[in-house]
């Protein structure tokens, strides 16, 4: 059951991308971690209730958004066409 959830919200998480929908953005002092590790269910699940909320899951897109974007320079609300085609060869790279 718990794969089914985690299957679905990876699922939700590429579609949303393929929309070009921008995630909220909130302060953060993440490190760059690979894409693979963030949809990890130890790295999204942060109070360990052995499920996903769309608030744990959306909190993790917002750092993997948040870590690009400092890594590439640019501003931590916005990506140019480049950049957001860089953010998602980062998406693809842990697939």
């Amino acid at each position: 059951m718990k794969l089914k959830q985690l299957t679905g919200a990876i699922a939700i998480a590429t579609s949303l991308l393929a929309c070009g929908t921008a995630f909220a953005a909130g302060p953060t002092n993440a490190e760059y971690y690979p894409f693979a590790e963030i949809m990890s269910m130890k790295m999204i699940d942060k109070n360990k209730d052995g499920m996903v909320s769309k608030k744990e899951f959306m909190d993790m897109m917002t750092m993997a958004w948040e870590m690009n974007t400092k890594k590439m320079g640019g501003k931590p609300d916005m990506m140019t066409d480049a950049q957001f085609k860089e953010f998602l060869m980062y998406l693809k790279a842990g697939s």
